[in-house]
Protein backbone atom coordinates (compact mmCIF):
# COMPACT_ATOMS: atom_id res chain seq x y z
CA UNK A 1 0.00 0.00 0.00
CA UNK A 2 1.09 3.48 -0.95
CA UNK A 3 2.48 5.83 1.62
CA UNK A 4 0.23 8.72 2.17
CA UNK A 5 0.72 12.41 3.44
CA UNK A 6 -1.47 11.35 6.53
CA UNK A 7 1.39 8.44 7.12
CA UNK A 8 4.17 11.14 7.07
CA UNK A 9 2.32 13.17 9.21
CA UNK A 10 1.77 10.44 11.76
CA UNK A 11 5.43 8.79 11.71
CA UNK A 12 7.11 12.18 12.21
CA UNK A 13 4.27 13.51 15.02
CA UNK A 14 3.49 16.39 12.94
CA UNK A 15 0.03 18.03 11.07
CA UNK A 16 -0.88 17.20 7.61
CA UNK A 17 -0.14 21.15 6.33
CA UNK A 18 3.17 20.82 8.38
CA UNK A 19 4.37 18.21 5.98
CA UNK A 20 3.07 19.97 2.87
CA UNK A 21 5.03 23.30 3.95
CA UNK A 22 7.90 21.00 4.45
CA UNK A 23 7.82 19.47 1.12
CA UNK A 24 7.05 21.96 -0.93
CA UNK A 25 9.96 24.44 0.99
CA UNK A 26 8.10 27.69 2.97
CA UNK A 27 10.33 29.06 4.95
CA UNK A 28 7.18 29.22 7.80
CA UNK A 29 9.21 26.05 9.26
CA UNK A 30 11.44 24.97 11.33
CA UNK A 31 14.40 23.71 9.49
CA UNK A 32 14.96 20.87 12.21
CA UNK A 33 11.37 19.91 11.75
CA UNK A 34 11.81 19.76 8.03
CA UNK A 35 15.10 17.82 8.23
CA UNK A 36 12.80 15.08 9.83
CA UNK A 37 10.35 15.39 7.30
CA UNK A 38 12.35 15.27 3.84
CA UNK A 39 14.58 12.54 5.95
CA UNK A 40 11.20 10.31 6.41
CA UNK A 41 9.82 11.33 2.48
CA UNK A 42 13.29 10.54 0.71
CA UNK A 43 13.27 6.91 2.99
CA UNK A 44 9.52 5.99 2.14
CA UNK A 45 9.74 7.30 -1.33
CA UNK A 46 6.54 9.13 -0.72
CA UNK A 47 5.61 11.15 -3.94
CA UNK A 48 1.94 12.87 -4.30
CA UNK A 49 -0.58 10.51 -6.07
CA UNK A 50 -0.77 12.02 -9.59
CA UNK A 51 -4.31 10.61 -10.60
CA UNK A 52 -6.03 12.71 -7.75
CA UNK A 53 -4.29 15.65 -8.29
CA UNK A 54 -5.37 15.61 -11.84
CA UNK A 55 -8.44 16.04 -10.95
CA UNK A 56 -7.29 19.95 -9.57
CA UNK A 57 -5.60 20.80 -12.93
CA UNK A 58 -7.90 21.56 -15.57
CA UNK A 59 -7.87 25.11 -15.14
CA UNK A 60 -4.52 25.48 -13.81
CA UNK A 61 -2.59 28.29 -15.39
CA UNK A 62 -0.10 28.41 -13.25
CA UNK A 63 3.73 27.59 -14.24
CA UNK A 64 6.23 26.39 -11.18
CA UNK A 65 9.99 27.67 -11.58
CA UNK A 66 12.04 25.74 -9.02
CA UNK A 67 15.24 27.30 -8.27
CA UNK A 68 18.21 25.56 -6.65
CA UNK A 69 20.98 28.46 -5.95
CA UNK A 70 18.44 31.72 -5.98
CA UNK A 71 21.69 33.46 -4.03
CA UNK A 72 23.18 33.18 -7.61
CA UNK A 73 23.31 36.24 -9.83
CA UNK A 74 23.23 33.86 -12.82
CA UNK A 75 19.72 33.09 -12.63
CA UNK A 76 18.25 36.82 -11.91
CA UNK A 77 18.34 37.70 -15.45
CA UNK A 78 17.19 34.39 -15.77
CA UNK A 79 14.36 34.36 -13.65
CA UNK A 80 13.43 37.45 -15.05
CA UNK A 81 13.78 36.39 -18.69
CA UNK A 82 11.60 33.54 -17.84
CA UNK A 83 8.53 35.28 -15.66
CA UNK A 84 8.54 37.74 -18.74
CA UNK A 85 7.58 35.01 -21.01
CA UNK A 86 5.25 32.84 -19.22
CA UNK A 87 2.95 35.93 -18.88
CA UNK A 88 2.86 37.16 -21.81
CA UNK A 89 2.06 33.20 -22.42
CA UNK A 90 -1.03 34.01 -20.24
CA UNK A 91 0.48 32.17 -16.80
CA UNK A 92 1.33 33.27 -13.66
CA UNK A 93 4.72 32.29 -12.11
CA UNK A 94 4.78 30.27 -8.75
CA UNK A 95 8.94 30.88 -7.67
CA UNK A 96 10.19 28.64 -5.35
CA UNK A 97 13.59 28.64 -3.83
CA UNK A 98 15.34 25.14 -2.76
CA UNK A 99 18.21 24.97 -0.72
CA UNK A 100 21.40 22.94 -2.00
CA UNK A 101 20.54 20.09 0.45
CA UNK A 102 17.05 19.84 -0.52
CA UNK A 103 15.75 17.61 -3.20
CA UNK A 104 13.60 19.70 -6.07
CA UNK A 105 11.69 16.70 -7.33
CA UNK A 106 10.03 16.11 -4.23
CA UNK A 107 9.54 20.25 -3.52
CA UNK A 108 7.68 19.91 -7.17
CA UNK A 109 5.85 17.12 -6.13
CA UNK A 110 4.74 18.35 -3.01
CA UNK A 111 3.68 21.84 -4.76
CA UNK A 112 2.09 20.68 -7.44
CA UNK A 113 -0.09 18.42 -4.81
CA UNK A 114 -0.79 21.95 -3.15
CA UNK A 115 -1.28 24.30 -6.24
CA UNK A 116 -2.35 24.06 -9.93
CA UNK A 117 0.01 23.70 -12.38
CA UNK A 118 0.31 24.09 -16.26
CA UNK A 119 3.74 23.06 -16.27
CA UNK A 120 7.01 23.13 -14.17
CA UNK A 121 11.03 24.28 -14.86
CA UNK A 122 13.92 23.58 -13.18
CA UNK A 123 16.60 25.84 -12.71
CA UNK A 124 19.60 24.59 -10.60
CA UNK A 125 20.70 21.53 -9.34
CA UNK A 126 21.31 17.96 -9.58
CA UNK A 127 20.56 16.16 -13.30
CA UNK A 128 19.75 12.02 -12.34
CA UNK A 129 16.28 11.64 -10.58
CA UNK A 130 14.09 8.67 -10.39
CA UNK A 131 12.19 8.21 -13.34
CA UNK A 132 8.79 7.43 -11.22
CA UNK A 133 8.72 10.44 -9.68
CA UNK A 134 9.00 12.55 -12.71
CA UNK A 135 6.33 10.72 -14.17
CA UNK A 136 3.84 11.51 -10.90
CA UNK A 137 4.37 15.47 -11.19
CA UNK A 138 1.75 14.72 -13.73
CA UNK A 139 2.20 18.09 -15.85
CA UNK A 140 5.14 18.77 -18.33
CA UNK A 141 8.50 20.07 -16.52
CA UNK A 142 11.86 21.38 -18.44
CA UNK A 143 15.20 21.19 -16.86
CA UNK A 144 17.17 24.22 -17.58
CA UNK A 145 20.88 25.21 -17.46
CA UNK A 146 21.46 21.41 -15.81
CA UNK A 147 23.69 19.98 -18.35
CA UNK A 148 22.57 15.85 -19.22
CA UNK A 149 25.68 13.31 -18.69
CA UNK A 150 26.29 11.66 -22.22
CA UNK A 151 24.86 8.20 -21.32
CA UNK A 152 21.41 8.51 -21.73
CA UNK A 153 20.01 6.43 -19.09
CA UNK A 154 18.89 9.24 -17.39
CA UNK A 155 15.36 9.88 -17.29
CA UNK A 156 14.93 13.46 -18.06
CA UNK A 157 14.51 14.02 -21.61
CA UNK A 158 13.35 18.08 -21.42
CA UNK A 159 16.75 19.35 -20.96
CA UNK A 160 18.09 22.95 -22.32
CA UNK A 161 21.36 24.10 -21.30
CA UNK A 162 24.74 24.52 -22.18
CA UNK A 163 27.87 21.52 -22.73
CA UNK A 164 29.22 22.48 -19.30
CA UNK A 165 31.86 19.17 -20.35
CA UNK A 166 33.12 21.21 -23.58
CA UNK A 167 32.78 24.69 -21.52
CA UNK A 168 35.14 23.88 -18.32
CA UNK A 169 37.33 22.16 -20.91
CA UNK A 170 37.87 25.05 -22.74
CA UNK A 171 37.93 27.39 -19.71
CA UNK A 172 41.07 25.02 -18.44
CA UNK A 173 42.61 24.31 -22.01
CA UNK A 174 42.52 28.64 -22.05
CA UNK A 175 44.98 28.80 -19.01
CA UNK A 176 47.36 25.19 -19.99
CA UNK A 177 47.71 26.88 -22.94
CA UNK A 178 48.42 30.16 -21.60
CA UNK A 179 51.51 28.84 -19.79
CA UNK A 180 49.85 27.54 -16.38
CA UNK A 181 50.35 24.25 -14.95
CA UNK A 182 49.48 24.47 -11.53
CA UNK A 183 45.67 25.52 -12.04
CA UNK A 184 43.75 25.22 -8.56
CA UNK A 185 39.78 24.18 -9.06
CA UNK A 186 36.97 25.78 -6.82
CA UNK A 187 34.17 23.13 -7.63
CA UNK A 188 30.95 22.26 -6.30
CA UNK A 189 28.77 19.06 -6.33
CA UNK A 190 32.07 16.99 -8.26
CA UNK A 191 30.66 13.77 -6.32
CA UNK A 192 27.09 14.21 -7.30
CA UNK A 193 25.16 13.95 -10.79
CA UNK A 194 25.15 17.86 -11.29
CA UNK A 195 26.90 20.55 -13.68
CA UNK A 196 29.76 20.26 -10.97
CA UNK A 197 30.24 16.63 -11.62
CA UNK A 198 30.33 17.99 -15.34
CA UNK A 199 32.89 20.38 -15.19
CA UNK A 200 35.09 18.66 -13.08
CA UNK A 201 35.22 16.13 -15.92
CA UNK A 202 35.64 19.15 -18.42
CA UNK A 203 38.46 20.31 -16.18
CA UNK A 204 40.59 16.90 -16.40
CA UNK A 205 39.72 16.48 -19.97
CA UNK A 206 41.62 19.56 -20.65
CA UNK A 207 44.60 17.94 -18.05
CA UNK A 208 44.99 14.98 -19.88
CA UNK A 209 44.85 16.14 -23.73
CA UNK A 210 47.36 18.16 -23.21
CA UNK A 211 49.34 15.18 -21.42
CA UNK A 212 49.78 16.61 -17.44
CA UNK A 213 48.98 15.13 -14.29
CA UNK A 214 46.63 16.54 -12.01
CA UNK A 215 47.46 16.82 -9.07
CA UNK A 216 44.16 16.99 -6.22
CA UNK A 217 45.76 19.60 -3.86
CA UNK A 218 44.51 21.55 -6.34
CA UNK A 219 40.99 20.87 -6.15
CA UNK A 220 38.53 21.96 -3.66
CA UNK A 221 35.12 21.88 -3.45
CA UNK A 222 32.47 24.22 -1.32
CA UNK A 223 29.77 23.33 0.53
CA UNK A 224 29.48 25.69 3.50
CA UNK A 225 25.26 26.71 4.32
CA UNK A 226 22.15 26.51 2.71
CA UNK A 227 23.87 27.96 -1.03
CA UNK A 228 27.01 26.83 -2.18
CA UNK A 229 27.83 29.41 -4.81
CA UNK A 230 28.91 32.35 -2.66
CA UNK A 231 31.51 34.91 -2.60
CA UNK A 232 32.13 33.70 1.06
CA UNK A 233 32.41 29.98 -0.17
CA UNK A 234 35.00 31.34 -2.94
CA UNK A 235 36.89 33.07 -0.52
CA UNK A 236 37.46 30.18 2.19
CA UNK A 237 38.36 27.70 -0.80
CA UNK A 238 40.85 30.39 -2.23
CA UNK A 239 42.23 30.48 0.97
CA UNK A 240 42.86 26.74 1.29
CA UNK A 241 44.53 26.62 -1.96
CA UNK A 242 47.15 29.14 -1.54
CA UNK A 243 47.92 27.63 1.65
CA UNK A 244 48.06 24.22 0.50
CA UNK A 245 49.57 25.13 -3.00
CA UNK A 246 51.68 28.21 -2.69
CA UNK A 247 53.37 28.08 -6.17
CA UNK A 248 49.92 27.66 -8.09
CA UNK A 249 49.32 30.10 -10.71
CA UNK A 250 45.71 29.78 -11.79
CA UNK A 251 42.44 29.16 -10.13
CA UNK A 252 39.62 27.94 -12.12
CA UNK A 253 35.94 28.90 -10.50
CA UNK A 254 32.47 27.10 -11.63
CA UNK A 255 30.78 30.57 -10.86
CA UNK A 256 31.63 34.15 -11.22
CA UNK A 257 30.58 34.33 -7.44
CA UNK A 258 32.99 32.17 -6.30
CA UNK A 259 35.58 33.38 -8.95
CA UNK A 260 34.64 36.64 -7.09
CA UNK A 261 35.23 35.40 -3.56
CA UNK A 262 38.79 34.26 -4.51
CA UNK A 263 39.88 37.39 -6.33
CA UNK A 264 39.70 39.14 -2.49
CA UNK A 265 41.14 36.04 -0.80
CA UNK A 266 44.01 36.65 -3.45
CA UNK A 267 44.66 39.93 -2.93
CA UNK A 268 44.60 39.26 0.76
CA UNK A 269 47.40 36.88 0.34
CA UNK A 270 49.55 39.22 -1.03
CA UNK A 271 49.37 38.46 -4.61
CA UNK A 272 48.43 40.32 -7.72
CA UNK A 273 45.68 39.86 -10.23
CA UNK A 274 46.56 38.26 -12.95
CA UNK A 275 50.57 39.01 -12.34
CA UNK A 276 50.67 36.28 -9.68
CA UNK A 277 47.24 34.43 -9.70
CA UNK A 278 44.93 34.40 -13.19
CA UNK A 279 41.68 33.34 -12.27
CA UNK A 280 38.93 32.16 -14.39
CA UNK A 281 34.93 32.11 -13.65
CA UNK A 282 32.12 30.72 -14.69
CA UNK A 283 28.26 31.85 -15.90
CA UNK A 284 29.10 35.34 -17.27
CA UNK A 285 27.18 37.41 -14.96
CA UNK A 286 26.44 40.93 -15.39
CA UNK A 287 28.91 42.17 -12.19
CA UNK A 288 31.84 40.47 -14.22
CA UNK A 289 31.97 43.39 -16.72
CA UNK A 290 32.30 46.01 -13.79
CA UNK A 291 34.92 43.82 -11.08
CA UNK A 292 38.20 44.82 -10.70
CA UNK A 293 39.89 43.35 -12.31
CA UNK A 294 37.39 42.57 -15.05
CA UNK A 295 36.74 38.72 -14.86
CA UNK A 296 37.66 36.37 -17.73
CA UNK A 297 34.71 34.06 -17.86
CA UNK A 298 32.82 31.38 -19.46
CA UNK A 299 29.85 33.24 -20.74
CA UNK A 300 26.45 31.18 -20.48
CA UNK A 301 23.23 32.25 -23.02
CA UNK A 302 21.39 33.29 -20.55
CA UNK A 303 18.67 34.86 -22.79
CA UNK A 304 18.71 32.11 -25.62
CA UNK A 305 18.29 29.42 -22.84
CA UNK A 306 15.47 31.36 -20.99
CA UNK A 307 13.68 31.60 -24.93
CA UNK A 308 14.56 27.76 -25.62
CA UNK A 309 12.84 26.63 -21.97
CA UNK A 310 9.81 28.58 -22.67
CA UNK A 311 9.30 27.62 -26.20
CA UNK A 312 9.75 23.75 -25.01
CA UNK A 313 8.04 23.67 -22.45
CA UNK A 314 4.68 25.61 -24.19
CA UNK A 315 5.24 23.55 -26.88
CA UNK A 316 4.71 20.22 -24.43
CA UNK A 317 1.68 21.89 -22.50
CA UNK A 318 0.14 22.47 -26.26
CA UNK A 319 0.96 19.00 -27.57
CA UNK A 320 2.81 20.41 -30.44
CA UNK A 321 6.63 19.32 -29.83
CA UNK A 322 7.96 16.55 -27.26
CA UNK A 323 10.72 17.06 -24.95
CA UNK A 324 14.09 16.93 -26.06
CA UNK A 325 17.59 17.87 -25.12
CA UNK A 326 19.20 21.43 -26.33
CA UNK A 327 22.75 21.87 -25.67
CA UNK A 328 23.86 25.65 -26.57
CA UNK A 329 27.64 27.00 -26.95
CA UNK A 330 29.21 28.74 -24.14
CA UNK A 331 31.63 31.55 -24.88
CA UNK A 332 35.60 32.03 -23.40
CA UNK A 333 35.04 35.89 -22.45
CA UNK A 334 38.60 37.53 -21.79
CA UNK A 335 39.05 39.87 -18.94
CA UNK A 336 41.10 41.70 -17.07
CA UNK A 337 41.69 39.26 -14.43
CA UNK A 338 44.32 36.06 -16.49
CA UNK A 339 48.01 36.63 -17.74
CA UNK A 340 50.51 34.39 -19.41
CA UNK A 341 51.74 31.69 -16.25
CA UNK A 342 55.45 30.56 -16.06
CA UNK A 343 55.89 28.50 -18.91
CA UNK A 344 54.71 31.36 -21.28
CA UNK A 345 56.76 34.17 -19.58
Amino acid sequence: MATTIKDIAKMCGVGVSTVSRAITGHPDINPATREKIMKVVEETGFVPNASARSLKQSESNNVALIVKGIANPFFTRMIHVLEDSIEKKGCATILRHVASNQDEVHIAAGLAAERKLKGIIFLGGNFTHDGMQLKNLGVPYVFSTIGMDSDGKDPVIANVSVDDVEAAKMATSYLIESGHRRIGLIAEGIDVPSVGQLRYRGYCEAFKEHGLEIDHRLITQVSDGEEHYTMENGYKAAKILLRTVPDLSAIFCFSDVLAMGACRAITDHGKKIPEDVSVVGFDGIEDAKYFIPRLTTIRQPVDEIARETIDMLFGMIEGKTPGRRVLMQAQLVLGESTANGPFRR
